[in-house]
């Protein structure tokens, strides 16, 4: 199968609702007992105090979302069936920060990779993200995890073998998720030997929404605001360089309210990586500059018609300073991530905005 080239790694990608079961009672990991984390102490940077948090005595590890309570979702793990995906949690405690994990796959599958999570007001957290052969079901499926309790999420049926979705941005607010879907585009094979990727939008009781107007090969959907404002990357297949984009609704447009689409990219030679969104707008993501070096990027003004975008660009100062991603932001600045530390491993971060 193809690859989703999301950032530095590449991982097998994969998905109406097609079910749902409870993942079972999850205990924390308690502080100082094999599993606990090991924390180092903070950093403060670019206005961030900035924590590394792993799962502990897993790699590589990635911290993919972070909800306004400043809970966290991440995954560790590779595509590989020797070492393969799977997710946990972790709440921000003053005193312990992050020191506490829960795992969060969904029952039944080898691979689990949750790339998003929001809490509601109630208190009740939503994850996006996707299995892999959940049960006795073939292919990749999108899921979402309400509060413990699983849906399973497919564009097509009858699909087979190739059957392929992920999800990778959430809000709970509107119960968006966003990601893409494989159409089988050489039936009857179910393989996907030839196959057209759409990015997609689900709403519950109004099904999907496709976006076939944006531009570049293989794009996804990476993060959605309240306002259903979507961003994501093109170019997905590793092939050559990727694109930022984005989708809003403009509604002081001359010819009244319009989609506006835009494609952002540094130049030729690199790529440029929209992650994540939060409800104001500001975007984050990765950049690759001219020497190959990834690094994390927060963007404003990416959705104004009037306004010319900012770029901060932002590296974990724990890290090599050569491989930072920024995956995830909430409604107060904090974001989250992965690195490349000098002792060569992906690490997961959390910066707390000051």
């Amino acid at each position: 199968m193809g690859c989703h080239f999301r950032t530095i790694a590449c991982f097998v990608v994969a998905a109406a609702v097609g079910g749902c079961a409870r993942s079972g009672t999850m205990l924390p990991v308690p502080q100082g007992l094999p599993g606990s984390s090991i924390l180092t102490a903070p950093k403060a940077s670019a206005g961030f105090k900035f924590y590394t948090v792993d799962y502990p005595h897993k790699s590589p590890n990635r911290i993919t979302g972070i909800a306004d309570n400043q809970e966290i979702v991440g995954v560790y793990g590779t595509s590989r069936t020797q070492n393969p995906y799977h997710s946990y949690t972790s709440q921000y405690d003053s005193r312990q920060p992050y020191s506490k994990f829960q795992r969060d796959d969904y029952p039944n599958s080898p691979i689990t990779y949750m790339a998003s999570i929001s809490v509601a007001h109630s208190g009740n957290s939503i994850q996006a993200g996707y299995v892999i052969t959940p049960g006795d079901l073939h292919g990749n499926w999108g899921v979402i995890n309400s509060n413990g309790l699983w849906t399973l999420i497919r564009r097509h049926r009858g699909e087979g073998h190739c059957h392929m979705m992920e999800l990778f941005g959430s809000n709970i607010g509107n119960d968006f998720a966003v990601g893409f879907y494989w159409q089988d585009d050489s039936p009857p094979s179910g393989f996907c030997s030839k196959h057209t990727q759409y990015i997609t939008e689900v709403r519950p009781g109004e099904g999907f929404h496709d976006f076939p107007q944006v531009t570049g090969r293989n794009p996804v959907a990476e993060g959605v605001t309240k306002s259903g404002w979507l961003l994501g990357i093109t170019d997905s297949s590793g092939s050559e360089p990727t694109q930022g984009w984005t989708k809003m609704y403009c509604k002081g447009c001359r010819k009244g309210t319009q989609v506006k689409y835009w494609n952002y990219k540094n130049d030729r030679h690199s790529s440029t990586q929209l992650l994540g969104v939060n409800d104001s707008g500001v975007a984050v993501g990765t950049y690759q500059n001219a020497n190959g070096s990834w690094h994390g990027l927060i963007a404003t003004n990416l959705f104004s018609i009037s306004k010319q975008p900012k770029w901060q660009s932002i590296d974990e100062p724990d890290g090599n300073q050569t491989s930072t991603v920024i995956s995830g932001i909430d409604n107060s600045g904090d974001i989250c991530g992965w690195y490349t530390g000098t002792d060569g491993r992906t690490h997961g971060f959390v910066a707390i905005h000051q």
